[in-house]
């Protein structure tokens, strides 16, 4: 009994993902990390459907800033983020128009790295979690491009090193949705 219940989860989980659309989203960003100053930055999101509205994702990002460009102070922030998440997507009915929720938990570096040792300042590092919570707009270009634009809050958590920092602020990103798998509504029977 125990084989067949495992068998018929798995056809089914296997079934749900071969007809799932996939997505890759490429964005460039702008992270407010609070003390870690405000950073530009990239990130690929990599995204399943497991229903016409809800995706589930993997968000990784880069971002870093340099203050005090060539002088004793110079100092260089970067985050590094890894968030799991869900994302609920509102397509306007007979509009190319998609609006997007998405929130994520997973790790988050953080680096703090004065150039000069004589500076004074001190070289922070520092891994821990983090979450997120973004609103978009996408515009469904073709059943495979979709251009959007993303707003958000992130925050990171930490025990050591950045403690007493707070780690965190809003995140805006442009970028390109790309149907990598199934497609987006079907432009004859929903734009009418």
């Amino acid at each position: 009994m125990k084989r067949i219940l495992v068998t018929i989860v798995i056809i089914f989980i296997t079934s749900n993902f071969a007809l799932a659309n996939y997505y890759v989203d490429g964005m460039f960003m702008i992270n407010d990390t609070g003390d870690a100053k405000s950073q530009t930055g990239v990130s690929l999101k990599v995204s399943a459907s497991l229903r016409n509205d809800i995706n589930i994702f993997f968000k990784p990002l880069f971002s870093q800033a340099t203050e005090h460009s060539n002088s004793i102070y110079e100092t260089d922030y970067r985050q590094i983020q890894g968030l799991l998440g869900a994302e609920y997507i509102y397509s306007l009915p007979q509009y190319p128009i998609a609006i997007s929720f998405s929130a994520g938990v997973g790790i988050s570096r953080t680096e703090i790295e004065p150039k000069d040792d004589t500076s004074g300042l001190e070289e922070l590092k520092e891994t821990g979690m983090a979450y997120g919570l973004w609103l978009g707009g996408q515009w469904l270009l073709t059943q495979s491009v979709a251009p959007f634009i993303e707003i958000g809050y992130s925050k990171s958590l930490y025990n050591n090193d950045l403690d007493g920092a707070s780690i965190g602020g809003m995140q805006i990103a442009i970028g390109v949705r790309f149907t990598v798998w199934g497609k987006n509504k079907t432009f004859t029977s929903d734009y009418e």
